[in-house]
């Protein structure tokens, strides 16, 4: 019918519906070593963040923040063998803020996915 909204099976339908074109994602993959102190995470490269996949692959609780203040109790918990997901669509520009992990002992391991919108 006429004026539905579909139902999107990628991202690149989305983007092709609400702009009128495809555009080019990049995914990069970054393994950190989360310990007693506060470690920015992400990749610094040219292009929109449009999605974060954290997963906790180590033994020990790890929190995740926007804010670079976050402590073992706060922030969103990922506990061991845990993952935590955001993108554009259910999480607006959220997605593309800075962001901090920090663990409640040495030794933490977070593996991140994202990815970038980089072109068209």
């Amino acid at each position: 019918m006429d004026g539905e909204v579909q139902n999107f099976r990628s991202v690149q339908d989305l983007l092709d519906a609400f702009y009128g074109g495809s555009f080019v994602t990049q995914p990069e993959e970054s393994d950190y070593t989360i310990g007693a102190a506060v470690v920015p995470i992400g990749a610094a490269i040219n292009g929109m963040r449009i999605s974060v996949v954290l997963s906790n692959t180590g033994t020990t609780n790890i929190a995740v923040s926007f804010a670079a203040g976050v402590t073992a109790t706060t922030g969103i918990a990922i506990a061991p063998k845990a993952y935590y997901r955001f993108d554009w669509y259910y999480d607006g520009d959220l997605v593309s803020r800075p962001l901090f992990a920090i663990s409640s002992a040495g030794g933490g391991t977070l593996h991140m996915l994202e990815r970038f919108l980089t072109g068209a």
